[in-house]
């Protein structure tokens, strides 16, 4: 009974709404000709007709209080604004007659916490506009970020294992404490500032549980990018290239030894201090007579070729017996690269039929296991 009512209810709402848009249409009635003092008793009434079919259809349908309340509202602000009030007060009333239905649904259903999210926040936003015009707006900026990131880290507090909860909680308070710096630091640091506070939850999250190694990566990888324009205002020229590459590979190289398994962490660690190498002398030694274009590329394939030497000699401990032919085929670039000098146009087509015979020759030297009898 309550739902045939209900549905009657609705039925009639949409027929009269209907009906007052067709006589709009067919200029019976004139929107424009009504004064905004009517249209204040317009948006209330509609916002009593949603509350009375809210109550009619069930306590439990929260969603039906958001027209319902955002109509009165718009009637409550427009009713504010025909008597002058002026000021950033008046989103007030919308904002709060948004976060009222999420208030609603948490509390018909209290497992559903991620309604407080959404509700704490359009709050937060309501309450701000008290002050939006007085105070200044890096200040507002960071309350309301500061806000944002409180119902993140309840939401972590309540259920540790919700650690992604961590990341917005984070992120959010330093974007908060980065909007009052803005105008006092350095840029290059504001921005090593943020990278650093996206890298901290990953690291918590690691350390919160060892298992969670995957954690490291992000971790790790966007604190070593924070790193760079910090650098930066400290290092110019050539040199911030160098130390950069030199940070990836201590990265690569940490990896490499902190756990067994991640040998293949050596080769962009030796790729990367490679570059740096070449890099160093290229500021140091300007190419001249005795160090040219080809001693350079040498130097970086040599090094190229002594990370895959190195992975070869682990070949007992790890899967790596393949890297002796990339290890020989580099070095064998690199002697080819010191002869050819500034020629680097022939060095690819060559250094490319070099590796071809070095791949044939070794597969037809490579000793074959005997079959079993």
């Amino acid at each position: 009974m309550k739902v045939k009512l209900s549905n009657i209810f609705w039925g009639v709402i949409f027929i009269l709404g209907g009906l007052v848009l067709l006589a709009n249409q067919l200029n019976w009635i004139d929107f424009n000709l009504f004064s905004s003092n009517t249209w204040v008793y317009v948006f209330l009434a509609a916002g009593f007709l949603f509350l009375l079919g809210y109550f009619l259809s069930g306590l439990r349908q929260w969603g039906l209080l958001f027209p319902a309340l955002v109509l009165a509202s718009i009637g409550l602000t427009l009713w504010m604004s025909d008597r002058d009030l002026t000021g950033s007060y008046l989103g007030m009333p919308i904002l709060l007659a948004c976060a009222i239905p999420f208030f609603v649904g948490f509390f018909q259903d209290r497992k559903s916490w991620g309604l407080l999210i959404p509700a704490w926040v359009l709050s937060i936003l309501a309450f701000i506009t008290l002050a939006a015009d007085k105070a200044g707006g890096n200040l507002v900026g960071a309350i309301f970020l500061y806000a944002v990131s409180l119902p993140f880290l309840i939401v972590f507090l309540m259920n540790r294992s919700r650690w992604w909860a961590l990341i917005p909680a984070w992120t959010t308070f330093i974007l908060g404490s980065i909007t009052i710096l803005s105008g006092l630091v350095d840029g290059n640091l504001i921005g090593a500032l943020f990278l650093y506070s996206v890298a901290l939850p990953f690291l918590v999250v690691y350390l919160l549980d060892r298992s969670r190694r995957w954690a490291l990566i992000p971790a790790v990888a966007i604190a070593f990018i924070g790193t760079i324009p910090l650098l930066d205002s400290f290092i110019n020229g050539d040199w911030l290239g160098v130390v950069v590459m030199l940070l990836f590979s201590a990265l690569f190289l940490f990896v490499f030894f902190r756990w067994h398994d991640a040998w293949w962490s050596l080769i962009p660690a030796g790729i990367f201090a490679s570059i740096a190498v070449t890099a160093l002398l290229d500021i140091y030694v300007p190419h001249g007579q005795f160090y040219t274009q080809g001693i350079s590329t040498a130097i970086l394939l040599c090094g190229f070729g002594i990370t895959f030497g190195i992975l070869w000699l682990l070949r007992q401990n790890r899967p790596t017996s393949w890297a002796g032919v990339p290890a020989l085929a580099l070095l064998f670039a690199a002697v080819l690269a010191v002869f050819l000098g500034n020629n680097s146009n022939l060095f690819w087509p060559i250094a490319l039929l070099a590796a071809g015979l070095i791949l044939v020759v070794y597969s037809l030297l490579r000793r074959r296991p005997t079959d079993k009898v």
